[in-house]
């Protein structure tokens, strides 16, 4: 239901890009990676992307570490990407214990529709937009995002 608002079932709409995005934006086309999803399910509106191309193609964020990860599952965690060295690997990934740090995830793109497959599609790569509408978005992404030039309200 996130991918909602409204204050009560009778008022149910779906969350538009002027919902997500406060004024105008600048936006690229490129072809965004669609990860495995669940049947009916697609990346969202509003998603954090990162490219590390200029802008031809475009990947979601890892997921973020729960409870532990096997050798060569890369996570997000904390603002970072994280690759782990070890099967059942439990160690917080910030202790380096059975880590290599990757580096920041460097969001610099917000998708701009929904998407089901991989595909070309528009992304926005410089606006301001309301944080309670970013799909993986936390307050350890803000300072990478404002240097982004994509501010959160």
């Amino acid at each position: 239901m996130k991918q909602y608002t409204g204050a009560n079932v009778a008022n149910i709409t779906k969350i538009r890009q002027s919902d997500v995005f406060i004024g105008n934006t600048i936006t690229v086309v490129g072809t965004v990676t669609v990860p495995t999803l669940a049947d009916g399910e697609a990346l969202k509106l509003g998603t954090l992307l990162r490219s590390l191309d200029g802008g031809l193609t475009w990947d979601v964020k890892p997921a973020t570490f729960d409870t532990s990860a096997d050798t060569d599952d890369i996570v997000y965690y904390e603002g970072k990407t994280y690759k782990s060295t070890a099967d059942g690997n439990a160690n917080l990934p910030s202790t380096l214990a059975d880590w290599e740090n990757l580096g920041d995830w460097d969001a610099n793109g917000i998708l701009y529709n929904d998407i089901t497959t991989t595909s070309k599609t528009t992304v926005v790569v410089t606006a301001s937009a309301k944080g309670k509408y970013l799909q993986g978005f936390d307050e350890f992404l803000r300072p990478i995002m404002f240097k982004n030039k994509l501010f959160v309200k």
